[in-house]
């Protein structure tokens, strides 16, 4: 979300006639930030701190992203290095303001407007209309506006047509997304959008247990654009915290989605979310989420620790009971089991031909992409591969996290 927001942004000034450029060169310094958890917030007044060196006269700070809807003027007050703090999505303005400061007209030549790289970030929801107890999305993104699926598709077609090879529509809960024009959800936006020609992929994120339909996992199934990956946050494998989270279903319910999902798509790459240490785990609770890992062996869980945000129901009527150092033993243990599954998932793929879409090249200058199951995968001796060309792999070795291989015959 906070890369199609910048995107989004960059768009704007570069059809202005800014052009990006190196921090130590540059004018305008935007921070997008994100405060989904403690540690992002940190990070982002941390890196407020910093820019207070690089900040003189003719230079402009701004500051967009959650933490605005958080703390609005309040930054200013702070930081009074920032000159401006810019709503969520909200950018027309600011833009416009630079003109009065920066004058680009002699010599710059106007930059194209609009980029687009390989993948292609499409918000189609903005906002949540969820109220799980330990989130602060709905708090600094609000409740859930809906993109009509026009604005959406000719989005994707520009994109498409300026070179991307991938679509990915973005939702704090994709799966809810309805056209507000009476046009159908997410299913029938996706089968509307992977008609679009030139289009190689589609994905979409983030889905949520409660409001996933079974027409989009047939419409997953028989796709050939749609790609074989799921994002599926289940947060905890207990049903007693998920009841203290409001997510709103329980194990069963999450297991009969994944079920019926690898039924329609065997080779279906799955991907969790989880939190350890949400008030109230007990050990038992810990167990039932450690076993639900070990049973439906997932190909990535993102693993955090629980962090009061202020502002949630959590923080402000929940006891955060469990200590640091349990949390941290917690995390580590999901951590140590989740590499062994991954790596044993990945094996599978040795000796295999996959189909990669090249993104770009790694630091030792190999091209790399994705698999439609979602993993990464690098090319040995991939000379005259280019972002953008898709290629099929023959897979030579596998890490957890990681496919090589070398093109095949």
């Amino acid at each position: 979300m906070n890369a199609a927001d910048s995107e989004s942004l960059a768009r704007r000034l570069l059809a202005a006639g800014y052009q990006e450029d190196s921090l130590e060169r540059a004018d305008v310094a935007i921070l997008n930030t994100c405060v989904v958890r403690q540690a992002s917030e940190d990070r982002v007044y941390s890196r407020l701190h910093e820019l207070k060196a690089w900040k003189t006269p003719e230079r402009t700070i701004a500051v967009t992203g959650c933490i605005v809807a958080k703390e609005g003027e309040g930054l200013l007050r702070r930081f009074p290095h920032v000159d401006s703090v810019l709503p969520i999505g909200e950018y027309e303005d600011f833009v416009a303001g630079l003109a009065a400061r920066y004058d680009y007209s002699e010599g710059e030549a106007l930059p194209p407007a609009g980029r687009t790289g390989v993948s292609h970030y499409v918000r189609v929801i903005q906002g949540c209309d969820h109220n799980c107890t330990f989130c602060i999305v709905p708090r600094v993104r609000g409740r859930e506006r809906h993109v009509p699926v026009t604005d959406v598709l000719e989005e994707c077609r520009i994109a498409v047509d300026a070179g991307a090879r991938e679509i990915v529509l973005l939702g704090q809960n994709v799966d809810d997304y309805h056209d507000p024009g009476g046009n159908g959800g997410l299913a029938a936006l996706v089968r509307a959008v992977e008609k679009i020609p030139g289009l190689r992929r589609l994905r979409f994120m983030t889905s949520h247990p409660q409001d996933l339909e079974p027409e989009l996992l047939e419409t997953m199934a028989a796709s050939d654009v749609v790609c074989r990956e799921l994002q599926l946050p289940v947060q905890s494998g207990d049903d007693g915290i998920l009841k203290r989270m409001a997510r709103g279903y329980q194990t069963r319910h999450y297991r009969a989605i994944v079920e019926r999902a690898r039924t329609l798509m065997p080779d279906l790459g799955v991907v969790t979310d989880v939190i350890v240490g949400f008030p109230g785990e007990t050990e038992a609770a810990f167990l039932n989420t450690r076993a639900l890992l070990e049973e439906i062996e997932f190909d990535v869980v993102h693993l955090a620790m629980y962090s009061p945000r202020p502002g949630t129901f959590a923080a402000t009527r929940m006891t955060d009971d469990i200590p640091a150092a349990e949390k941290l033993r917690r995390l580590n243990d999901l951590l140590a089991l989740q590499r062994e599954i991954a790596t044993r998932k990945t094996a599978r793929w040795v000796g295999r031909d996959v189909e990669v879409l090249i993104e770009g090249s790694d630091e030792l200058g190999r091209p790399f992409g994705r698999i439609r199951q979602g993993k990464r995968a690098v090319v040995l001796r991939g000379s005259g591969v280019a972002p953008g060309d898709v290629i099929n792999l023959r897979v030579v070795s596998a890490t957890a996290g990681q496919l090589t291989g070398l093109p095949a015959a």
